[in-house]
């Protein structure tokens, strides 16, 4: 499998672009970018940042990873968008078909962003609905969050996720349902 590395300017399967690379490498002019470095994404008009996904043979600038196609973009978007090389001339080449799911990837992500949260009251984070017997998450269900002071209604994704909110407005969170 070929994961090609990730340059300035390269997409995300969002539409978002990365707009930062602080390699001090270059393919063809182009900056590399690593690991922590920013993206735009138009989807959920946030800026994001480059996290490490899947196997990959260790190579970094500065302590930081280089960044390789499938790796994900953590800003607001429920689902992690994926990275989308532009260029075609410098890959890792990895044994067998190493890819992590998309849903393993997205609960890392998830993972990440809700640590990443608890650090910056301004961030955002999501909840994850689930039956309670099945512990299946409720995709497509209206749910509402009650907070101290307000009480926000939504539908969950097909991942059984909330809209974001505020990570200061989780110490607000007075309770949840799911709406039939």
């Amino acid at each position: 499998m070929k994961r090609y590395h990730i340059t300035l300017g390269a997409s995300t399967s969002a539409g978002g672009k990365v707009i930062s690379a602080s390699s001090a490498c270059l393919i063809n002019g182009v900056r590399i970018a690593l690991e922590g470095d920013q993206i735009f994404c138009p989807a959920c008009k946030s800026p994001g940042k480059i996290a490490l996904c899947g196997t990959r043979i260790p190579e970094s600038w500065n302590g930081k990873q280089v960044a390789l196609q499938d790796d994900l973009c953590l800003c607001r978007c429920p689902s992690p968008p994926r990275l989308i090389a532009i260029q075609s001339l410098k890959c890792q080449i990895l044994d067998g078909d190493s890819a992590t799911s998309p849903e393993a990837a997205a609960s890392l992500a998830r993972q990440q962003i809700q640590s990443d949260a608890l650090q910056d009251p301004k961030d955002q984070i999501v909840l994850r609905l689930l039956d309670d017997y099945s512990q299946q998450p409720l995709a497509a269900r209206r749910y509402r969050l009650e907070f101290s002071d307000k009480v926000v209604e939504g539908q969950t994704d097909s991942d059984g996720y909330t809209a974001p909110f505020d990570a200061a407005d989780r110490k607000q969170l007075v309770a949840w349902q799911v709406i039939e």
